[in-house]
C-alpha cells in the first residue's frame, strides 16, 4: 500500500514539477515583452544585468539579451552552489528564455515606442518585470542576474540583501547616466525599480502565507506516516498534529505552493476525508 502510494505521489510531484517549467516559460517571457514594450524604447535602465546590458548595448551594438546572457552565464556557474542544481537548472532555463525572447521581440518591432508617456511605461513596465519575476520566483527559479549576484556577494561582504541590490542599481543606474547624457532617465529608472520591487514584494508575501489544513479520516494515521516518510511532503510541512481521540489531524504549510500535493496525497489515501484549508497568521496555535 505505501510503494503504490508512494509512486502515486512521485507522478504528483512529476507533474507539479512540468507545471512549474511552465510557468517558469510564462513568467520569463512576459519580462521579455514588458522590457521590449516597455522600458528599452525609453532607454529606462532598470538596474540589474538587463539594465546593465542596455547600457552596453548603447555602446557595442551587441543585443541586449546576447549581452544578458553572456553576463549571466559565467554568474550562473559561479552562484549554482549557492541556488543548488535543481534552482539552478530552472534559472539557466530563465536565464535562455529571457534572452531569446528580448532579443526576437526587439527584432520583430524594431524598438518602436507604444508608450509615449516615458512616467507610465516606467510604472506599467516595473509592474510587469515585478509580476514576471514573482511568477518564475514562485516556480523555484530565479531570472538570473541581480539574484545571483546578490547571493554570491552576500556571503562575502556582510550588507544586508537590499542594500546590496541598492548598490548594484544605483551603479547600474550611474552607468547609464553616463552613458545616455540623461539625467532624467535616472528619475524614471528609480521609478521602475520602485515598482518592479513593490509589486515583488507584494505577490512573494502573498504567496508565503502559512496555511491550516484540518483533516478529518479514519485514515489519519497513515496519511501523518506517508507525510512524515516523503522529503518532498515533509519540508512544506510547519507543524503536524494528529488526535486519535476525534480524528482530526492538523497540518500547517509553509506556504501554498504544496498544498496541492497534500491534497492529493491525502485524497489518494482516503477519498472519503474531509479537508478545510484555512489561512494561518502565524505558524503555531
Amino acid at each position: 500500500m505505501k510503494n503504490k502510494l508512494t509512486l502515486i505521489l512521485k507522478k504528483e510531484i512529476l507533474l507539479k514539477e512540468l507545471k512549474s517549467y511552465t510557468w517558469v516559460f510564462m513568467g520569463s517571457v512576459l519580462l521579455a515583452i514588458a522590457y521590449v514594450v516597455f522600458i528599452i524604447p525609453h532607454n529606462i535602465v532598470p538596474g540589474g544585468i538587463l539594465g546593465l546590458s542596455i547600457v552596453v548595448n548603447k555602446l557595442t551594438g551587441l543585443t541586449i539579451g546576447l549581452l544578458a546572457l553572456l553576463v549571466n552565464i559565467p554568474l550562473l556557474l559561479w552562484g549554482t552552489k549557492v541556488l543548488g542544481v535543481k534552482t539552478g537548472i530552472k534559472t539557466a532555463f530563465s536565464m535562455v528564455l529571457v534572452s531569446f525572447y528580448i532579443d526576437t521581440f526587439s527584432s520583430l518591432l524594431k524598438n518602436k515606442v507604444y508608450v509615449e508617456d516615458v512616467l507610465v511605461s516606467s510604472v506599467f513596465g516595473g509592474a510587469i518585470i515585478g509580476l514576471a519575476v514573482s511568477i518564475v520566483m514562485n516556480s523555484g527559479a530565479t531570472t538570473g542576474g541581480n539574484d545571483i549576484l546578490v547571493r554570491i556577494l552576500a556571503t562575502k561582504i556582510k550588507l544586508p540583501y537590499n542594500q546590496l541590490i541598492l548598490i548594484i542599481d544605483g551603479i547600474v543606474i550611474f552607468l547609464g547616466v553616463l552613458v545616455f547624457e540623461d539625467f532624467t532617465m535616472a528619475a524614471y529608472s528609480i521609478i521602475a525599480i520602485i515598482a518592479i520591487s513593490k509589486t515583488i514584494a507584494y505577490y512573494i508575501k502573498k504567496s508565503l502565507k502559512s496555511m491550516t489544513l484540518l483533516v478529518f479520516s479514519s485514515k489519519n494515521l497513515l496519511i501523518q506516516e506517508t507525510i512524515l516518510e516523503n522529503k518532498e511532503i515533509t519540508e512544506s510541512v510547519l507543524k503536524l498534529i494528529h488526535y486519535d481521540s476525534n480524528g482530526k489531524l492538523i497540518l500547517i504549510t509553509r506556504n501554498t505552493k504544496k498544498l496541492e500535493i497534500v491534497r492529493a496525497l491525502i485524497y489518494k489515501i482516503d477519498p472519503k476525508a474531509t479537508i478545510s484549508v484555512l489561512e494561518s497568521n502565524n505558524d503555531t496555535f
